[in-house]
């Protein structure tokens, strides 16, 4: 079950409002990184006042006081007994946060529009709570968490995917789908959430990317796949608006699920253009390549594909492409290119990309310029 946005009435405005001071503090320290790695990673040394200096002594009485602290701290404790002290019945170290459960949760931090009921398997009626971080949080690094609540009261907290309660994948910026689906056969609900990231480094730094995390649920506790995420997450290029119809298909096609026979999720324009990063690095592509299709009732196939030479502008495309998909592929033989050439195009459906290669190609008399469809085209950003 997928779940969408919500409209927010009142909350609307408010919503935006945060979004917007969150996206000005985060694209604030983009540019610091950035800054920072153009520079070299050059040392800022900091001045200190003579009255703030601490003298050797007093710096090491205070580093052996701090270990004291460290060895009666309940954090320092071995693992296993950690576990047994904040874990739930059946949750190994593994699946027990990091981080202390929170008493009581601000209302001001609660993503709204990722945030609602649901009957959830065993838990039952509960309310999905999409929580962002603190904007004071250290460095902006700070992962969003999510929540199970019953009665205004915290259930469960989801575990932390990286150390410290952070992600791994760079500064947070929003969550841009939750669903809720079996991901391994075992009859129970799944969670998978797409959260967007910015890592601040690069061309595409300051690029929101989808980094999926997928929840187990093991009836009392959930587990983080690891694995099966980062495959998913293998799939998804950079630039690409991912939606989480194809989270859903990657799912069903990479865990060794059954075949797929529904295609729909592949409706949209592909394209094979330079995408946001090259863009950056040549903002004069030298061709464009679209294919865009329309899939219904599973797998009934109907477009277009495109291709524009971007240096002397000329044009070849083939319209209404119809037919039926079976086994991830397609045949279509057309007859005109827009410059007279005719042959046979061969759509291939991959786990998050369309390929084109055009077979048997016949170029036709008249067509002194050479130009038209030919070889493979790899769709793999959809727009």
């Amino acid at each position: 079950m997928e779940v969408g946005r919500k409209k927010g009435n009142g909350k609307e405005m408010k919503i935006d409002d945060r979004k917007n001071e969150r996206a000005a503090v985060v694209l604030g320290v983009v540019a610091a990184v950035m800054l920072l790695v153009g520079c070299g990673g050059q040392e800022i040394q900091r001045q200190t006042k003579p009255e703030e200096e601490v003298s050797t002594s007093q710096l090491q009485q205070n580093m052996e006081e701090e270990a004291l602290v460290d060895q009666a701290s309940p954090e320092k404790l071995e693992e296993p007994e950690r576990a047994e002290q904040t874990g739930e019945p059946g949750q190994t170290l593994e699946e027990v946060s990091s981080d202390k459960m929170q008493d009581k949760l601000d209302g001001e931090r609660i993503i709204e529009e990722q945030s609602f009921p649901i009957e959830l398997n065993d838990w039952g009626e509960v309310r999905f709570v999409s929580y962002e971080p603190a904007l004071s949080e250290r460095d902006l690094q700070g992962d969003v968490t999510f929540y199970l609540l019953k009665d205004e009261k915290i259930l469960y907290q989801f575990p932390y995917i990286g150390e410290e309660n952070t992600s791994g994948h760079g500064f947070y910026w929003n969550v841009k789908f939750v669903m809720f689906t079996d991901t391994n056969g075992d009859g129970r609900e799944d969670v998978v959430i797409g959260p967007e990231y910015m890592t601040g480094i690069g061309p595409q730094g300051a690029i929101p990317h989808v980094a999926v995390r997928i929840y187990e649920d093991y009836g009392d506790y959930f587990t983080y796949n690891e694995g099966l995420s980062d495959k998913i997450n293998d799939y998804l290029p950079w630039e690409s608006n991912v939606l989480a119809k194809d989270v859903k298909r990657l799912i069903q096609l990479t865990n060794g699920n059954e075949p797929l026979i529904n295609y729909e999720s592949y409706t949209g324009k592909w394209t094979v253009g330079p995408g946001y990063v090259a863009a950056y690095e040549d903002p004069m592509p030298e061709r464009r390549n679209e294919l865009t299709c329309s899939i219904s009732n599973g797998n009934e196939f109907y477009g277009s594909l495109f291709t524009e030479q971007g240096i002397t502008e000329r044009i070849a495309s083939v319209e209404d492409i119809v037919g039926t998909i079976q086994n991830d592929e397609l045949f279509f033989e057309f007859t005109d290119d827009g410059w007279g050439g005719a042959g046979t195009l061969h759509i291939m459906f991959l786990p998050n990309q369309i390929n084109v290669e055009v077979l048997n190609y016949q170029m036709a008399e008249e067509n002194v310029t050479g130009y038209g469809l030919s070889g493979i085209y790899e769709m793999t950003i959809r727009e």
